[in-house]
């Protein structure tokens, strides 16, 4: 199952986070998909297992909140509901330099949610979301809601302007 919910976000939400988020002092420069050192992209975990690993109420707020929003959209575009019962929320941010395996986000009974932050996105950058072979192309705003087992990873970027700023949320589907 693959629901992509469009416009979560306007062009200006995504500017003011995108602003937000690239003049915090929160990023690990060391992220990757599958722990190994190659690949390495900025990012930072503030929830894992449902216990806060980076502990910054602002940015745990308000992303709390934004999965409230996502909700509501999804309900209202594919009359579809998840239970707040997040198990990790993450923040990702590539260029042309940077990479991600294919990977899983989750074993069984939880669901991935990918959301696209950079507010500017020519289709010719590249960076679109690949679950098992199906490429969504990256649409500022737009939140991707997929099976957590489901292996994906982002397609490679050209050189852009911005970084490809994302979320990602995994949570239980009980």
């Amino acid at each position: 199952m693959i629901k992509i919910i469009n416009n979560v976000l306007t062009v200006e939400d995504c500017f003011s986070i995108y602003d937000g988020l690239t003049k915090s002092n929160i990023w690990h420069l060391n992220r990757n998909s599958l722990g190994k050192t190659g690949g390495a992209f900025p990012g930072v975990t503030f929830i894992e297992d449902g216990e806060i690993i980076f502990n910054n109420q602002y940015w745990i707020g308000y992303f709390n909140c934004l999965f409230d929003r996502v909700n509501v959209e999804l309900k209202k575009q594919h009359s579809f509901n998840i239970k707040r019962n997040i198990k990790r929320i993450s923040l990702n941010a590539q260029n042309d330099n940077h990479y991600t395996e294919f990977h899983q986000d989750g074993i069984k009974n939880t669901f991935s949610i990918i959301g696209f932050f950079t507010p500017q996105w020519a289709e010719d950058w590249g960076g679109e979301l690949n679950i098992e072979g199906k490429i969504i192309k990256y649409n500022p705003g737009d939140f991707i809601l997929f099976d957590s087992n489901k292996l994906h990873q982002s397609q490679p970027i050209k050189k852009i302007p911005y970084w490809r700023t994302s979320i990602s949320y995994v949570v239980d589907k009980q």
